[in-house]
């Protein structure tokens, strides 16, 4: 059968050679050269055929599991550099590089998500007055309207 058939790739035996080159490490755009193959058709492969996907994703997933467990066990060795990394990574809410505290942080995502939404606001009025005809008849500009006499901003006692 030819190299590059997707056929020849769902066998057990190629599936688990896949699986060990993504545990290896290799990058899905080596594991299509060595297939024979483009990364587009790699991806397409992946999408269309589980085992495929599968296998590479069981791959990835080991070479966590391998990385995860050698800085686990230099952590517990003492290394500070790993004992960092690993707590900044699995302990976020203890551990992180932000000075602020518990409320400090609600605060800050409630004004990150309001400005959020003030941007989408503001864009979709931009893209009304855009998409809107140049004829503006009809509109009334508040410093053209005549102010009543006696009428004085200024002075407007609260």
């Amino acid at each position: 059968m030819a190299k590059g058939v997707y056929k020849e790739w769902l066998k057990p035996e190629k599936l688990v050679l896949l699986q060990g080159w993504k545990r290896n490490g290799l990058t899905d755009e080596e594991i299509a050269k060595n297939i024979g193959i483009s990364r587009k058709t790699l991806s397409e492969w992946k999408s269309k055929y589980r085992n495929i996907g599968d296998a590479l994703k069981i791959g990835k997933q080991q070479a966590n599991f391998i990385v995860e467990n050698k800085l686990f066990k230099r952590a517990k060795d003492g290394n500070v550099t790993a004992m960092i990394f690993w707590l900044k990574n699995n302990w976020r809410d203890k551990y992180n590089d932000s000075t602020l505290g518990p409320e400090e942080v609600a605060l800050m995502k409630e004004r990150k998500r309001k400005a959020k939404a003030e941007a989408i606001i503001a864009e979709y009025q931009a893209e009304q007055i855009t998409n809107s005809s140049s004829n503006v008849t009809g509109v009334t500009i508040v410093d053209d309207i005549p102010k009543e006499e006696g009428a004085d901003d200024d002075n407007d006692k609260s």
